[in-house]
């Protein structure tokens, strides 16, 4: 029974992180370094386990890396429909931002009409300045 309640709180830890950190993008070394600072270091195994369970229940979004990069995660709040639209992700703070606008259905029909490629939003990930950032380089 103590071993159950252990990993309830390991979860609970886990998911306390994803959504303290839901406007960007996590590893799994950010959470097991997390866990290890909270005083609940956690196997490996045990974090990619509980992160694939909340992918298949659609609390969060898993960004697969290109050949040598890392796997990231979002928590996904609900009402977001992830796989209707792109997300904008910052290369110098992190912050993630869904495209949810009207926008999104006209690039959608253009490609497929011109281009005969359906989009893929789901895990779809288009890298740049956010403006806050942007704003930070022009006065510094």
């Amino acid at each position: 029974m103590a071993g159950k309640g252990y990993a309830t709180a390991n979860r609970a830890k886990i998911l306390e992180y994803l959504v303290q950190n839901a406007y960007r993008t996590v590893t799994v070394a950010d959470i097991e370094t997390y866990l290890q600072e909270q005083g609940h270091p956690v196997n490996v195994t045990t974090i990619y386990r509980y992160l694939d369970k909340l992918e298949s229940e659609d609390s969060i979004n898993k960004y697969v890396a290109e050949k040598g990069g890392k796997t990231t995660y979002q928590y996904r709040e609900q009402g977001h429909h992830c796989g209707e639209h792109l997300h904008l992700k910052c290369v110098e703070c992190g912050q993630v931002i869904h495209l949810e606008c009207d926008f999104m259905k006209e690039i959608a029909a253009h490609i497929e009409q011109d281009h005969g490629f359906t989009l893929q939003c789901q895990n779809s990930m288009i890298y740049g300045t956010c403006e806050q950032c942007k704003k930070k380089k022009e006065r510094g």
